[in-house]
C-alpha cells in the first residue's frame, strides 16, 4: 500500500516508518518540519521515503496529500493526549481534522480509505462488561471522545481501527530497514485487553475493579517496535480482521 503518515517524527512515528518500509509499503510521511525527520532517520531510510511539509489540524492540506500521493491508507501517530482528566491538548483538533479529511478524500476516490489511529488502554471495554477502562482510572480521557468521533460516523465513511496499547517503550535507538526486533509479535483482541487476569479484588465494594485494572495496567507493556509491526502487517491486507474496532495489545513473551 502507499500510506500517509501523519506524526513521522514521533517516537513512534519514525518506528512506523522503517516497520512499513519493511513490509513493503510505500510512505508519504506529513509531518511540520522535513528537516527534522531528516535529522531522526538514517540517510538510507530517509531517501526511500516522500515527505509533505503541514501542520496536521489542517485537514484540507491532509486531504491533499492523500489525494496528490495516491495514498491508499493513513496512519495517524501525532498527538498526545493530557493525562489529567481535567487536561487539554491539540490531540483532539489533530484526531478532527484527520478523521475529515480521511473521510473527505474517500468520498472523492468513491472507496473508504483504511485508517489506523492511536489511543490507549482506557479505551478498552473492562471484561464482561460495557464500562470502559478509564472509567475506573480516569486518565487520558480525550481518547475517548475520538473515539466517539469515530464511532458517530456512518458504516461507510471510514474503514478505521484504534490501536489501544499501555505504555510504549522503545527496544532500540537504531532505525534500519528491514526492521529486527528483539521481541516477539504482539498478541491482540477486539474491543477488551487480551489476557486479562481476573481476581477476587474486583468484588471489593467501590474500588475493587479500579484495583484490579491497577494491577493488570502493568502487564500490557510493549515495545513501540512491536505496536509499528502490527499496525505494518496489518496494512499488508486492503481487509483487516480490527476495521471499526478498537485493538488491544499484550507481548505474550513475557
Amino acid at each position: 500500500m502507499k500510506v500517509l503518515l501523519i506524526g513521522a517524527t514521533g517516537n513512534l512515528g519514525i518506528r512506523l516508518v522503517a516497520a512499513l518500509l519493511t513490509h513493503g509499503h510505500s510512505v508519504v510521511a506529513f509531518v511540520r518540519s522535513s528537516k527534522k525527520l531528516e535529522s531522526l532517520l538514517p540517510a538510507s531510510v530517509f531517501h526511500q521515503i516522500a515527505v509533505v511539509q503541514g501542520d496536521a489540524t489542517d485537514a484540507v492540506l491532509i486531504k491533499r496529500a492523500i489525494l496528490d500521493a495516491g495514498c491508499d491508507a493513513v496512519v495517524n501517530a501525532a498527538g498526545l493526549a493530557a493525562m489529567a482528566p481535567w487536561g487539554k491538548s491539540e490531540l483532539p483538533a489533530i484526531f478532527h481534522a484527520v478523521v475529515n479529511a480521511v473521510r473527505e478524500a474517500g468520498m472523492e476516490r468513491k472507496k473508504p480509505l483504511r485508517a489506523w489511529f492511536l489511543a490507549g488502554l482506557g479505551v478498552l471495554y473492562y471484561p464482561g462488561s460495557e464500562s470502559m477502562l478509564s472509567d475506573y482510572i480516569p486518565i487520558y480521557l480525550e481518547h475517548r471522545q475520538n473515539l466517539y468521533l469515530l464511532r458517530s460516523l456512518p458504516p461507510d465513511a471510514l474503514d478505521w481501527s484504534v490501536l489501544c496499547p499501555s505504555t510504549m517503550t522503545p527496544e532500540s535507538s537504531d532505525i534500519s530497514v528491514p526492521t529486527e526486533n528483539s521481541c516477539g509479535q504482539l498478541i491482540a483482541n477486539a474491543t477488551t485487553p487480551p489476557l486479562w487476569q481476573d481476581s477476587w479484588m474486583k468484588h471489593i465494594p467501590l474500588i475493587g475493579k479500579t484495583l484490579l485494572c491497577a494491577m493488570n495496567a502493568g502487564r500490557y507493556e510493549t515495545t513501540l517496535e512491536q505496536n509499528a509491526d502490527f499496525v505494518a502487517s496489518d496494512l499488508e491486507s486492503y481487509e483487516s480482521r480490527w476495521s471499526g474496532t478498537t485493538v488491544g495489545v499484550i507481548d505474550g513473551s513475557k
